[in-house]
């Protein structure tokens, strides 16, 4: 089936897809050309879907679905993508002199976007970029992703869902190893799947405070607050400066600072008394234009 939504905001579907780090490869996500293409898992359904873009027009290629499971699909796919009008963003950009600067170089990218469509999803994703660098981090994940999840082949193309707990949990540790992971790294991936398998919900963490998903998510092996951090913001949408990863650190002192490194502390102070509601997004506008050499 194919439908259509109308945006009335401003949106680049092209600027959207360019800072994908690797789009060829299934993170699941996958993108050729103007095509973004996923699956989602939904009531034990694997859903293929296609997503492509022009003008103000986003249209979705998937199965046929009940109304109510093409809402579900199309709503995560454009919280996944930040497909959300960024014009009260735009006005705060415009108070200050180096944001923008950078508006002006990504007007229509829209808001910030999530790495993952479960929670779950994005702790193993979280723990797989501990202390290395994005691009090998999504290779590995990549890897798993092809070892581990389902592939279904939808309108000439394959499209891949990530791996579910019962899947990773019956990895062994070699297979794991075998996807460029750490021993330490595949233990914890190991271990965590496994805790999820006997019952711990991990989607319940949406409905607690941040500091008790922090303390909650550090009670697992492998997982500290770098990790929970990320969890809360690239996952669950949470307005949360993981300020002890140094790429946020960076962008922020190279924009801010004179390109003076400062502590975790000293920006999250800072990012969270200047950006205040758009933090998130606004970190997430610094660190493309920290990657484009602005």
């Amino acid at each position: 089936m194919q439908w259509k939504i109308k945006v009335d905001f401003p949106f680049d579907w092209k600027l959207k897809l360019k800072f994908a780090i690797l789009p060829e490869r299934p993170t699941p996500c996958i993108i050729k050309g103007t095509k973004w293409m996923r699956s989602i898992e939904l009531a034990n359904k694997k859903v293929p879907v296609i997503v492509t873009g022009k003008s103000s027009t986003i249209v979705f290629y998937s199965i046929n679905l009940k109304e109510r499971e093409r809402k579900f699909v199309e709503n995560a796919i454009k919280k996944l993508l930040g497909i959300e009008d960024a014009t009260n963003l735009y006005k705060f950009m415009e108070e200050d002199a180096v944001l923008r600067k950078i508006k002006e170089r990504l007007y229509g990218f829209g808001k910030a976007g999530l790495m993952s469509i479960s929670i779950y999803e994005g702790v193993i994703k979280a723990i797989v970029q501990q202390q290395i660098s994005l691009k090998v981090a999504e290779n590995i994940i990549a890897n798993i992703v092809e070892k581990f999840g389902d592939r279904v082949f939808f309108m000439n193309e394959y499209v891949y869902d990530f791996p579910s707990p019962n899947i990773l949990s019956h990895a062994s540790i070699q297979q794991l190893r075998n996807c460029g992971l750490s021993l330490r790294k595949a233990e914890y991936i190991k271990e965590f799947s496994k805790e999820v398998m006997k019952g711990f919900d991990v989607e319940k963490l949406r409905d607690r405070k941040p500091d008790e998903i922090i303390e909650t998510l550090r009670q697992f092996r492998g997982i500290g607050r770098w990790t929970a951090e990320l969890v809360m913001v690239a996952s669950m949408g949470l307005n949360i400066l993981p300020a002890d990863d140094l790429g946020v650190r960076k962008a922020i002192s190279h924009f801010y600072f004179n390109d003076e490194l400062q502590t975790p502390e000293v920006i999250r102070k800072f990012t969270e008394e200047k950006f205040g509601e758009h933090m998130r997004d606004v970190i997430v506008y610094l660190l493309m234009a920290y990657r484009m050499g602005l």
